[in-house]
């Protein structure tokens, strides 16, 4: 893993939706005039994964917002039925029939993504594309998560691991079920959230950690939601930990179907809007 940057930004999952949720709190927060050390660990997961490349490749949040709000034919995204509550229900059932045995629910759910049929792997590869302006990894810290089908561990991917970045991504958005396995050396590689929402524990080694997280705590989700013990966790060590989670008008921009194209616009004015809320605090920690 690299270094140990002084400040870690946290990006959580949450479909097309919370990238636009996403953007919309990075661009508020800068135009409120907060700015990102130089010195920065991205961490991305899911949705978080393509703010966190764009955003360490250089990429102004301002330029995203821009997308975010252009017309929705322009966009290159797919609708996909969904539901995040049925998915957290189903994830309960899961985890009691294991025992409580998180590794062996993720392994149940890598099979799943195996045997389901979803669009062909170009087909995704060129919606991702579509999201990436930036195709290499960055020269800035970068760590995204993916999670092996097979063994249900985590995968954390980084310019060393070999695989490019846009595969990265597509591997870190890999939803069961919905979009296709991903490819790796022998490995097959799925969404990065069936680990954790946030992987919040990977910016252990900075000082000041900001998370955002556009499903939450997502406490309902025992697969997933363990934002709540990873930002415990690294307040032990002593870091500075800042969560920006949802407020009540972006949860009911981002809705329950995160997979919707047609909420983007809406989700990310949500998030413009909810950034006024929190820069004063950030303010403090530049």
């Amino acid at each position: 893993m690299p270094g140990h940057p002084s400040f870690s930004l946290v990006l959580g999952g949450g479909g097309v939706t919370g990238i636009a949720w996403l953007t919309g709190v990075m661009a508020g927060l800068v135009r409120a005039g907060w700015r990102l050390p130089g010195q920065t660990r991205f961490v991305g997961t899911s949705a978080g994964s393509v703010v966190a490349a764009e955003l360490s490749n250089g990429v102004p949040a301002e330029e995203l917002l821009a997308r975010q709000l252009m017309p929705p034919q322009t966009r290159g995204e797919q609708y996909r039925p969904y539901s995040q509550r049925e998915a957290d229900a189903k994830n309960v059932v899961l985890v009691n029939k294991t025992g409580g045995d998180l590794r062996a629910a993720r392994q149940r759910i890598g099979a799943f993504a195996l045997r389901s049929e979803t669009p062909d792997l170009a087909t995704r590869r060129e919606i991702i594309q579509s999201r990436l302006s930036m195709p290499e990894w960055p020269d800035a810290s970068l760590l995204l998560t993916a999670v092996d089908v097979v063994t249900g561990e985590r995968v954390v991917l980084q310019r060393a691991s070999g695989l490019t970045l846009l595969d990265a991504v597509m591997a870190s958005c890999a939803v069961p079920g919905v979009w296709p396995v991903v490819p790796f050396d022998d490995r097959g590689l799925m969404d990065g959230g069936l680990h954790s929402m946030t992987n919040a524990d990977l910016a252990l080694g900075s000082t000041h950690a900001l998370i955002l997280a556009p499903l939450g705590y997502s406490e309902g989700n025992p697969v997933s939601g363990h934002l709540r013990s990873e930002e415990a966790a690294l307040r032990a060590t002593g870091m500075d930990v800042h969560v920006i989670v949802p407020d009540e008008q972006s949860q009911e921009a981002i809705g329950d179907n995160v997979l919707d194209p047609s909420r983007i616009e809406e989700s990310a004015h949500a998030g413009l809007r909810q950034s006024e809320r929190e820069r004063k605090e950030l303010g403090k920690k530049k």
